[in-house]
């Protein structure tokens, strides 16, 4: 036969334990539903299963006893999906809780779940009954980072104009040079991550970063592996360059003095700098970018021609009608004189342009004592200057070709395209190319893994070149109009302005304004 065990006596009702569950018996009316409550509170080890039963019992007292509730799971541990916490709950009385076996049971019941990893002692001799508390918490794995890769950064060629009131001053850095053992990049690895581990003890494997390959030329840059990172450095002396995202050093030739009768013309595949100048009657001819380093720049030299880069001539031109100056991208000088010079690019002059016929995409001399002075200046995009012509009426010629701003904007439209379209290929390349394990690869895999490096790189070179396409187009579309002709300060008289084949004539002195065609008409701003 079972025990009754009573629990709870008033009164008004009788609440006892037997082997099935709790049953409550009322004496009695007059106990409310709350004050009922505040006794089960005090009770947490009983679990309501029938609250018919209860309601009955106070207000239809009195009543027979009759069974209301099971018995809870005295020590209940749940633990989280991903293994990382375990709740417990104790459900006893007030006064077992306090008590010293109450902490040896629960011990026992998390060995018994397994919980072994991570449990808070401090829980522990705190328990509170019926509380649902964290009692062990696991560690997270800590992913690995991914692999960072940093580059020497080529210096944008951007001319610097100082006019301090004694001497003008045109600087511009064009060729990034470096000696041989110079830094060039470096790659910090990737890292595998830090183990974590669950409440039960058993090891969480973390993410490993991803590993990005670090792009170099291996003829001219050399890679020493340190501890958690690659270091490139530069084989010889030279200019730094980029194919897509692979760095190398160009061939470059540096003459301390001038190119003349020691050295005979010069024709050079890389890059040039001439510390001197460009002696009378000689020809200077690159692939790429050329530097004339020469205080005075260069007088009637017979030709100076970049087939693929820039040219930068820091002391100016004194042409005396016979220098041609070709280059395919900019070109800048402090000072033209009596020089013919074809730039598919923007020629950028620091002072004065004078007796010279200029063919280029625009034609900019952003000093306030910018001044082009006769000669023919042919542009497809714009022209500005602070003055042109003189106060004695020397005949100058400005025209602009001028450009459909529609056609334009398809373009720079089709470009952006294009490049986005670019920037998801080269993306799922570097994607293959990060998880390409190349460390445990065989000889046919080292060659795929090599194709895989000249594609993302080919991609990325046509990438760059749309992306300085698109800048050029976007700055071309700021123009006013479809063709400018800005003046900052003054057009004297005989000063000629075509812009797409509409003529101005400059009869009497015009001040700081701009001309620019705009529906089949030349109108000032």
């Amino acid at each position: 036969m079972s025990a009754n065990i009573t629990i709870y006596s008033s009164p008004y009702i009788i609440i006892t334990k037997r082997d099935d569950g709790y049953y409550i018996q009322s004496l009695k009316k007059g106990l409310s539903i709350d004050e009922f409550q505040k006794c089960l509170n005090s009770h947490p080890e009983i679990k309501v299963t029938n609250f018919a039963v209860i309601k009955n019992a106070l207000v239809l007292a009195p009543q027979d006893p009759r069974k209301f509730a099971s018995a809870k799971e005295r020590i209940s541990i749940e633990v989280s999906g991903d293994e990382l916490r375990a709740y417990i709950t104790v459900n006893v009385g007030p006064q077992e809780i306090l008590g010293t076996e109450i902490i040896k049971e629960v011990v026992l019941e998390l060995n018994r779940k397994g919980v072994v990893y991570g449990i808070k002692k401090d829980v522990l001799l705190s328990l509170v009954a019926g509380k649902t508390v964290l009692i062990a918490e696991g560690e997270p794995p800590q992913n690995g980072s991914d692999s960072k890769n940093r580059l020497y950064q080529i210096k944008e060629a951007k001319p610097e104009i100082k006019e301090d009131g004694t001497a003008d001053h045109y600087d511009l850095n064009l060729i990034n040079m470096v000696q041989v053992g110079e830094w060039l990049g470096e790659k910090i690895h990737a890292t595998s991550g830090k183990e974590g581990k669950t409440v039960y003890g058993n090891p969480i494997k973390p993410m490993p970063g991803k590993d990005y390959p670090i792009f170099f030329d291996r003829k001219t840059v050399k890679a020493v592996e340190e501890e958690g990172k690659t270091t490139l450095y530069a084989m010889r002396k030279g200019a730094v360059y980029f194919s897509g995202d692979s760095i190398g050093v160009s061939n470059h030739l540096e003459l301390s003095d001038n190119v003349g009768v020691k050295t005979g013309n010069v024709d050079f595949d890389g890059y040039l700098t001439v510390k001197g100048t460009i002696e009378d009657n000689y020809i200077v001819s690159t692939t790429n970018d050329i530097e004339v380093l020469g205080e005075y720049g260069v007088g009637s030299c017979k030709e100076i021609n970049s087939r693929e880069g820039n040219i930068y001539i820091r002391g100016g031109i004194a042409g005396k009608g016979k220098t041609v100056i070709k280059c395919k991208k900019n070109l800048y000088i402090k000072f033209v004189a009596d020089a013919e010079i074809i730039c598919d690019g923007s020629v950028h002059v620091g002072f004065y342009c004078l007796n010279s016929n200029i063919i280029a995409k625009e034609v900019i001399l952003e000093s306030l004592k910018g001044q082009i002075i006769g000669g023919n200046i042919t542009a497809d995009i714009r022209v500005l200057a602070a003055t042109y012509g003189t106060p004695s009426e020397k005949r100058t010629n400005i025209y602009v070709k001028g450009f459909d701003r529609v056609a334009l904007k398809d373009s720079l439209d089709n470009l952006t395209e294009e490049i986005e379209q670019l920037k998801i290929s080269m993306n799922q390349y570097k994607q293959q190319i990060s998880i390409f394990n190349i460390s445990d690869a065989g000889k046919s895999r080292k060659s795929e893994f090599e194709k895989l490096n000249e594609v993302y790189n080919n991609i990325r070179a046509e990438l760059q070149a749309k992306e300085e396409t698109r800048k050029n187009i976007a700055g071309y579309l700021k123009v006013k109009g479809e063709g400018e002709i800005t003046i900052l300060k003054k057009a004297f008289p005989n000063t000629y302005f075509e812009i797409k084949r509409i003529q101005k004539e400059i009869q009497t002195p015009v001040l700081r304004t701009s001309f620019y065609y705009s529906e089949g008409t030349i109108k000032e701003l």
